[in-house]
């Protein structure tokens, strides 16, 4: 199966971009549009200076990965960027396990690989785009000042 960039990307249209920035915001002072959404939760950035920014929800990375948004759209052509960004081989197993998205939904992991988890299809599942942004935002900047390799505890409240 080929997967499509806008099967691999979220109608941002009707998202309400604020709500899901809000656990965000400690890392994304410089920036000032979302430019692309992934189905797997990252969001790619338009910055002060004009340049496009990937955010990894897995990890808290912010990357600088084009130098204009003109550089960003063409490098949405080039097979090997598509592949390191949208991960489409990823997106193709959890369709083909019959894990599809709503409207207002992403993939979103159990157990974000910052933490220990893995980036299989038993460690992601659809959810909703509020609650992955929130909870991936509150985790990482948690540990964003930790030592790579420290354990943590974490205590999830209902």
């Amino acid at each position: 199966m080929e997967l499509t960039l806008e099967q691999l990307a979220k109608d941002i249209t009707n998202i309400d971009l604020n709500d899901i920035l809000e656990c965000w915001r400690w890392r994304l002072d410089k920036m000032q549009a979302v430019v692309t959404i992934s189905v797997l939760g990252d969001i790619f950035l338009l910055g002060n200076d004009g340049a496009v920014y990937w955010l990894q929800t897995d990890s808290g990375e912010l990357t600088k990965i084009a130098d204009t948004f003109e550089q960003y759209q063409q490098f949405l052509i080039d097979d090997e960027k598509i592949d390191n960004w949208f991960l489409p081989s990823l997106v193709e197993k959890l369709l083909a396990t019959g894990k599809t998205l709503k409207e207002n939904q992403v993939y979103s992991y159990k157990k974000l690989p910052v933490i220990g988890g893995e980036y299989t299809v038993d460690n992601i599942e659809p959810t909703d785009m509020s609650v992955h942004f929130a909870f991936s935002g509150q985790i990482c900047e948690h540990i964003k000042d930790l030592p790579n390799g420290t354990k943590v505890n974490i205590k999830v409240e209902h």
